[in-house]
């Protein structure tokens, strides 16, 4: 990813936008239905109103230091795709992202919200881990018994560039700010009866975006009584009622971890791996002594918004990965140029072949017709 894709997603525009791009990475790269993550017992709660149940998870009052993560998506992919990325035996990122979409992904973290954070995600192969501390992160592969180093320039923080990684997974809070922060015209919020959430008393708020043009049928958030903090998203399709994409926090703690847990050492016998950010970061051009400028728009309002951004860098297609996706997808043309599209239970995604990304919850017809195709 260059240095301005960086700074774009990392932006407040990254996070406004965190919603399609979350759900796009989930068609770039088990459906769950809302009450199996939640305890039967409700706990008993004082009545607040949507508005400031909103105010509480847009700014919480306390932290969350360590808990587990546990993402599940049914997003209705091609199933050649799923079939390929099943069959398939990536290690790493590229493993990690198959699981994300075949089985879902849990993943384990510590912070201390100022210079360190690790997260362990978890297989049945072993485990990958990243850690970020002291000017420098470090990537640990168990399946493949390797450790890979980044080396930072002096200056740069480790946790920012850890997070902007495509290791670190979205927290709930991530989703839900940028649900809540634009809640369009026309959509209801509600307050449903409480419920234990990853052991924490919480409120659950439900949005019904009431938008033909959209994919989502309804959200849930939950939200910490205590904190704030919002613990889970669920997102459902137009006509069902299971979830087709979640994120919630199946354990949760507000204590500041050890110091201990932030520490790397490698292993006896493990592959070492060190690279200069420019190795992984840099944009692949071909011909051009410099990356083109990333721009942005939006078309449309609301839960069927289409965002479309240019000038990305172009990538190869010979991972399997990227090779699966497009051979899955629908040939199209538009008036920004050629390319792919990609349709899930919640979202469409196109792939241009000339660096552009267009993706909204909307279905193929409607994005579609807003790129001047269809």
């Amino acid at each position: 990813m260059s240095n301005a894709v960086s700074r774009l997603f990392n932006s407040r525009f990254g996070v406004r936008l965190a919603l399609p791009a979350v759900v796009a990475v989930g068609a770039v790269g088990t459906a769950l239905a809302y009450p199996q993550v939640v305890s039967a017992s409700s706990p008993t709660l004082a009545s607040k109103t949507p508005a400031q149940l909103i105010e509480s998870a847009l700014r919480p009052t306390g932290r969350i230091y360590s808990g587990t993560i546990v993402e599940t998506s049914g997003l209705g992919l091609p199933t050649s795709f799923v079939n390929q990325l099943s069959g398939g035996s990536a290690s790493g990122l590229s493993g990690l992202l198959t699981q994300a979409l075949t089985s879902g992904v849990t993943a384990n973290f510590w912070t201390n919200h100022a210079s360190s954070l690790r997260i362990q995600v978890p297989s049945t192969s072993g485990e990958f881990d990243l850690y970020a501390s002291a000017g420098s992160v470090w990537e640990w592969d168990s399946t493949t018994n390797t450790a890979t180093n980044l080396r930072l320039p002096s200056g740069t923080k480790a946790v920012s560039r850890a997070r902007s990684t495509a290791s670190t997974p979205p927290s709930p809070s991530v989703i839900a700010d940028a649900l809540l922060s634009h809640l369009p015209a026309g959509a209801t919020v509600t307050v449903n009866s409480p419920e234990y959430v990853a052991g924490q008393p919480a409120y659950v708020l439900n949005l019904a975006p009431n938008d033909p043009s959209s994919l989502i049928g309804g959200v849930r958030i939950a939200v910490d009584a205590s904190t704030g903090n919002v613990l889970g998203v669920w997102i459902t399709p137009r006509g069902s009622s299971s979830a087709a994409f979640a994120v919630y926090y199946s354990a949760v703690s507000f204590t500041a971890p050890s110091s201990s847990v932030f520490s790397f050492s490698v292993p006896s016998g493990a592959t070492v791996k060190t690279l200069k950010p420019g190795a992984v970061m840099a944009p692949v051009t071909r011909g051009a002594t410099t990356a083109p400028a990333v721009t942005h728009k939006s078309i449309g309002t609301g839960f069927s918004t289409v965002e479309v951004v240019t000038g990305l860098p172009r990538r190869p297609a010979s991972s399997s990965l990227m090779s699966g996706l497009l051979g899955s997808g629908t040939k199209v043309t538009t008036a920004i140029g050629q390319g792919t599209v990609v349709t899930t239970s919640v979202a469409t995604v196109f792939i241009g072949n000339n660096g552009t990304l267009a993706f909204g919850a909307v279905p193929q017809s409607v994005l579609l017709a807003d790129l001047g195709q269809g």
